[in-house]
């Protein structure tokens, strides 16, 4: 029957909003493309460290980006998992994360024009808050990162939908709970919102509400919690450890559902407005909407320009070069979201979003230059890749080969850490450097003509 039920023709909005997604998401994946030189590659360093960690669940059973160790790095439980799920149906394909957030992005427009039809919502105005939704959230942005934006958008709108129908009623029902549960697994910041109705409910005065739901809602990742620290890791994800969990002060997902759900609720209040001044009120907030839109969408395309260029050019061309000719061998870095993705090595982590141990004596303030070499040293690194943005010491007995120049200033330094590797590393720089993008200007410390001898 669902086939039938799509193509209804009251429907209509929920078609041309979807075409309008595909439309923009598209234009901006040829402007992206352009950007790059016609290199396929994601927005944003975070996505790789995600689609690392659904590769190594999907093929080794592992939650992390090395082979063995588990770590918990990202604040999303959801995400990774249903990756993993099309990694091992389709392979770990970095196309893929695009096509699975389009197919989520479609789910929620179809759930979206299900909730605002059952709210007696005409279609006209179905396909104005769904466009609202696609451009101010906004999501083709989402959908081109990579990230899992756009599952948490969908989820908190199922919760948010679920809470609006239920919101007289004495209690919320089991399918209302699973939905907050699944929001805060897709992100944990989805906890910001249970806290907010949490709010509202003790303001009512509905104590065991308020309890039941912070229980249900936060059990995703309560559990995975005790379960990092019974594998040696911490309660909450590196990137909370490190301070590296910016994306906190996100509130994307929040102005879509805000704009799905309220519209329909300000409707009613609306209605009741005597005719002369509901005429003129409701062109209020369309036309600023209308402005925010506009202003909204410019910024996101200004946005997604200059972060793809800055990840192109400073990180997809390390990692191709480290999966070149360092496919297998240990790699040493601050940086490692894209390498660990375009590699199969052992990784050595000096940020500690991707290592516990090194986050853990980060926070101890027991991390010196020794220490770096006795872990390179364990993992069998020959390549230590550092961006400019590091600023601690490095252990002498590295030799400093290369570096490459960006805009005029320094972005990434190579070093080999033994002598054995020297030759093999001058050789495939060499090689290499034909190939680079023509912004990046390479700077060698090291005499020209190197014979090509493995480590």
């Amino acid at each position: 029957m669902l086939p039938f039920n799509l193509i209804r023709k009251d429907r209509w909005p929920l078609y041309a909003a979807i075409l309008v997604l595909l439309i923009f998401t598209v234009l901006l994946g040829l402007h992206a493309l352009d950007s790059t030189d016609g290199i396929f590659s994601l927005p944003n360093d975070e996505a790789y460290l995600q689609l690392t960690m659904a590769r190594s669940l999907a093929f080794r059973q592992v939650w992390g980006i090395g082979h063995h160790d588990f770590v918990s790095i990202y604040p999303s439980l959801l995400y990774p998992l249903g990756l993993a799920a099309v990694f091992l149906i389709f392979g770990a394909h970095l196309v893929l994360a695009p096509i699975a957030n389009f197919v989520l992005a479609t789910i929620l427009l179809t759930k979206m024009q299900h909730w605002l039809a059952k709210k007696l919502v005409s279609p006209p105005t179905q396909l104005f808050i769904m466009l609202a939704v696609i451009i101010l959230s906004p999501l083709p942005v989402m959908i081109i990162y990579g990230l899992e934006a756009t599952l948490l958008l969908l989820m908190a709108f199922l919760f948010i939908s679920r809470l609006v129908d239920e919101w007289q009623l004495p209690e919320f029902s089991r399918r209302t709970l699973v939905f907050g549960a699944l929001m805060v697994a897709a992100r944990y910041d989805g906890a910001w919102l249970i806290g907010v109705v949490c709010l509202l409910l003790l303001w009512r005065r509905q104590w065991l509400g308020a309890f039941e739901l912070v229980i249900w809602c936060l059990l995703p990742a309560l559990a995975f919690g005790f379960l990092s620290l019974y594998k040696g890791s911490f309660f909450l994800p590196n990137t909370f450890i490190t301070g590296s969990a910016t994306f906190l002060l996100s509130y994307d997902w929040l102005v879509g559902c805000g704009i799905a759900v309220t519209i329909p609720l300000l409707q009613g209040y609306f209605a009741r407005l005597p005719q002369k001044k509901g005429r003129f009120i409701p062109a209020l907030p369309a036309v600023f909407i209308a402005l925010v839109l506009l202003t909204t969408n410019l910024y996101a395309v200004q946005a997604l320009d200059q972060s793809r260029l800055a990840t192109y050019k400073m990180n997809d061309a390390v990692a191709r070069f480290a999966r070149l000719y360092y496919y297998k061998y240990g790699i040493t870095s601050d940086d490692i979201g894209m390498i660990s993705f375009f590699t199969d090595a052992n990784y050595v982590d000096l940020s500690g979003v991707a290592s516990t141990r090194i986050a853990r004596i980060k926070t101890s303030r027991y991390f010196n230059t020794g220490l770096i070499r006795r872990l390179s040293d364990d993992a069998g690194v020959k390549l230590a890749v550092i961006s400019s943005q590091y600023d601690k010491g490095l252990p002498d007995n590295w030799v400093r080969m290369a570096s490459w120049n960006i805009a005029g200033r320094e972005a990434w330094t190579f070093y080999c850490t033994d002598t054995f590797s020297i030759s093999y590393f001058k050789w495939n720089m060499n090689d290499y450097a034909r190939t680079l993008y023509p912004d990046i200007k390479v700077n060698y410390f090291y005499t020209q003509g190197p014979e090509k001898k493995t480590p």
